[in-house]
């Protein structure tokens, strides 16, 4: 009924507006211009006025409405989260596979004149590197080790009655947690290993002030200790691998000279409390036992 109202209004508003709009040009036929302007004047004021109430039976027709329902959105499609990848599992090495206190390498380093023989890597790692550790206390590329044949400019090599003594540099660079124990110490301190550390195998000083040795002898190693965390007191809170470098001299003939060399030998000292072959890793990798549960002190 309301919409039927509604309608007629707005068709009787509508025909009001055309008939004024039709009469103006007949009422104002023949008559004085005074006349003329006041019939357009009032013309066109009614019109308006028709138009407002058209206006406002429009706003009064959506008030009675009340407020129309919205559309409702359809909401947007939620992208589903990228799957995660499973975490990596790898099959864990047997405990026959794993280190043991005693290994020793050995590294030398001038057996001919080409570049490859003139120094020598050296990586310990969890699963990868040359020294592959298996423990959850070591990650990848935890410690490198170079060893390289220095160049003399200072060397006479027209007397070939004398001696010739190599040199040598050991550049030490850690990405784990390493202390650190010098040949020629005389406390009994580890201390923390700075990120890079370098020993060079000479009698003299070096300009920039890096330790020098003669040699290195087994009795009186280069120590180092690798491991995961540190306590207050500097030690590992879970274990640790302790590595002992050392030289050896050889007497090498060099054409018409003869050259005093040094091998290299890196020995597996400690694996301090030991591995926990019952708990490996999802990566393979096994912890070291319980360090509350042995007799020997960290």
């Amino acid at each position: 009924m309301a919409n039927k109202t509604y309608i007629s209004v707005q068709s009787f508003v509508v025909v009001l507006f055309l008939l004024v709009a039709g009469l103006i040009p007949f009422l104002i036929g023949g008559q004085s211009l005074y006349h003329q302007v006041i019939v357009i004047s009032l013309g066109l004021g009614f019109m308006a006025a028709l138009a407002a109430v058209f206006v406002l039976t429009l706003k009064v027709h959506k008030l009675r409405q009340g407020p129309q329902p919205a559309k409702k959105k359809a909401p947007p499609a939620r992208s589903k989260p990228a799957a995660q990848p499973a975490p990596k599992t790898m099959a864990a090495v047997t405990p026959k596979e794993l280190l043991d206190p005693g290994l020793v390498y050995r590294f030398r380093l001038g057996k001919d004149k080409s570049l490859e023989s003139q120094s020598k890597r050296v990586i310990i790692g969890r699963h990868e590197g040359h020294i592959k550790t298996h423990s959850t206390e070591i990650i990848e590329n935890h410690l490198e080790i170079e060893f390289r044949i220095r160049q003399d400019p200072d060397r006479d090599i027209y007397n070939t009655d004398k001696t010739l003594i190599q040199k040598y540099s050991i550049d030490l660079r850690r990405a784990g947690k390493a202390l650190i124990y010098f040949p020629n110490q005389d406390d009994k301190t580890f201390r923390e290993m700075n990120s890079r550390q370098r020993l060079l195998i000479q009698s003299e000083e070096d300009p920039e002030g890096d330790p020098h040795f003669n040699s290195i002898p087994s009795g009186k190693p280069l120590r180092i200790q690798l491991g995961d965390r540190l306590r207050h007191d500097g030690k590992f809170v879970a274990g640790y691998f302790e590595f002992h470098l050392f030289t050896k001299a050889v007497e090498v003939e060099a054409g018409n000279y003869t050259r005093m060399d040094q091998d290299f030998y890196l020995r597996l000292y400690r694996i301090f409390p030991g591995y926990d072959t019952s708990h490996p890793s999802q990566d393979g990798a096994y912890p070291m036992i319980d360090p509350f549960l042995s007799r020997e002190g960290g």
